[in-house]
């Protein structure tokens, strides 16, 4: 079954209809037939919210049927329109403080997601939502990089002991820091993300990287057959559980015309991706009517494995009356959607021995008594998953 098929709420199918810079022909005479029907606007706030779509809802309907909306919900979805908007130029004005910072330093930086992606995919920084600044380096930068930001005011988004943070800081171990004032978060990252399956050396991304004038400053970018690998790994890694995140999808699609599908595919098979991405593209086609070549839809359609997993998805997005729901077992996700088995063991293995923040957090020991918590790590795993299966067998 096609996921475009399942029956919607005439709320959500204005929102799928709202979650794109440009609308067809299609997409404007349905949009009229829903705004003339009964329509809980409550509930399509809510979701807009949840989904990080507001300000795209607030574009298209202002643009399009300024009269066919009740001027209360126009002036409520026109604050936070404007609220978004401010918020995205200081964290942009903000980003290219701290990439400025890094390029000081001789170190290597690119900005991902966040204000680049919605100039570039989006055309403009007020059309797309995002709460934090992701920055990638290089794994033997990220000690620096992150005494940088310390030295600068930010704080680790952790309650932590002093030797807790000392060994953070001192690891490669990815983390978020909080700026003083508590209004930008920052999240350092080189790449491996242990926490999910499908961990891919960045070091062969690195050396395709291209430049883009972002605000009159000119920043790394990863190529776009890269970007589009990773919009669906972060995806994916967060079991698609925010519409927007499909959009990003339908809008590189849309500004990227020249992509080598052939080689995109190729890339992903060796990279152990390839489930990733199909199901990344099926979610951008189905849901929101996104364009692609018919060998791509060819190879999608007879991989029975995207097809489950996409209704599985579509399933959890608007189940929620106040907006998308938190998935309760991420990690079974992961699993279904890696196709390889030797990633699915290191993934298993690394969930259930390697030692984490909630340790940490959970018994604050010393320095000197770190080993332990590869021995209290399986422990609490066992204690918190058995505990729970053995609720489900009684």
């Amino acid at each position: 079954m096609e996921v475009s098929r399942l029956a919607h709420r005439p709320e959500v199918a204005l929102l799928l209809c709202c979650a794109r810079t440009n609308l067809s022909s299609e997409n404007v005479e349905q949009m009229r037939g829903l705004l003339h029907s009964e329509m809980d606007w409550t509930y399509l706030l809510r979701m807009a919210g949840g989904h990080g779509l507001i300000p795209l809802l607030y574009f298209n309907l202002k643009n399009n049927f300024p009269d066919l909306v009740p001027a209360p919900i126009t002036d409520r979805l026109h604050v936070q329109f404007l609220a978004n908007a401010g918020r995205n130029v200081f964290l942009a004005e903000e980003l290219l403080k701290i990439l400025a910072l890094f390029e000081t330093n001789a170190i290597p930086a690119i900005p991902h997601k966040g204000p680049v992606l919605a100039v570039s995919l989006y055309g403009d920084l007020t059309l797309r939502t995002f709460g934090d600044l992701d920055i990638i380096v290089r794994k033997q930068d990220v000690h620096r990089a992150k005494a940088l930001l310390f030295a600068q005011g930010y704080r680790l988004d952790l309650s932590l002991t002093w030797d807790q943070e000392i060994a953070f800081l001192n690891s490669d171990l990815e983390g978020w820091f909080v700026r003083q004032d508590g209004k930008v978060m920052v999240e350092v990252q080189w790449g491996e993300r242990k926490d999910f399956p499908l961990t891919p050396d960045f070091e062969p991304f690195w050396k395709r990287l291209g430049k883009y004038s972002f605000q009159g400053t000119m920043v790394l970018t990863f190529s776009p057959e890269d970007l589009l690998l990773l919009l669906c790994l972060h995806g994916a890694e967060h079991c698609w559980e925010r519409l927007n995140w499909v959009c990003d999808l339908a809008e590189f699609v849309r500004v990227h015309e020249g992509i080598d599908w052939s080689g995109l595919i190729d890339r992903a098979e060796v990279l152990g991706c390839r489930r990733v991405l199909l199901l990344g593209l099926f979610l951008a086609h189905d849901l929101l009517a996104t364009p692609l070549p018919a060998e791509i839809v060819k190879t999608i359609r007879a991989d029975s494995s995207v097809r489950s997993l996409a209704v599985r998805v579509h399933e959890r997005l608007f189940r929620q009356e106040n907006g998308p729901a938190a998935t309760r077992q991420p990690s079974l996700f992961n699993l279904k959607v890696t196709e390889r088995l030797q990633d699915r063991i290191r993934y298993c293995l690394h969930l259930a021995f390697h030692p984490n923040v909630v340790d940490w957090q959970a018994l604050p020991l010393p320095r000197s008594l770190f080993f332990l918590y590869y021995l209290i790590h399986p422990l609490r795993v066992g204690s918190k998953y058995g505990w729970q299966y053995l609720r489900r067998l009684f």
